[in-house]
Parts: C-alpha cells; structure tokens; sequence
C-alpha cells in the first residue's frame, strides 16, 4: 500500500483524504489543530504533529493550503 501524507485538511481537503482512504491509501495528515480533523482521524488517518513528521512516513506528500 502506498502512503500519501496530506496537509491542508479544509471543506476540499477533507473530501480528498476521505476518497484516497476509500481507494486504500494509507493517508497521514498534518493540521495545526488536531480537535478539527478528529473525524478524520476517526475514519482511520495518521495524525502527526509536524509536517515534517508527515513528510517522513510517506511516499508522497499533497498540499492544498
């Protein structure tokens, strides 16, 4: 499985990290606060508290800040 890291986790990016997940990507996120991805996390991403930290668990990183 491929992991992808995800920073940027708005209305867009969200949707984005759900649909990678449903299409089996390991995804890892970065968000300076964690309480407003707690859903995601819930839905089974990797939660890091650095983007470097993220940068350094995956194959690819995507960013829509």
């Amino acid at each position: 499985m491929e992991k992808i890291g995800f920073v940027g986790l708005g209305i867009m990016g969200k949707s984005m990290t759900r649909n990678l997940m449903k299409a089996g990507y390991e995804l890892h996120i970065y968000a300076r606060t964690k309480a407003k991805v707690e859903d995601v996390i819930s839905e089974g991403a990797i939660f890091h508290n650095s983007v470097g930290e993220c940068a350094a668990e995956v194959d690819a990183m995507i960013s829509i800040v």
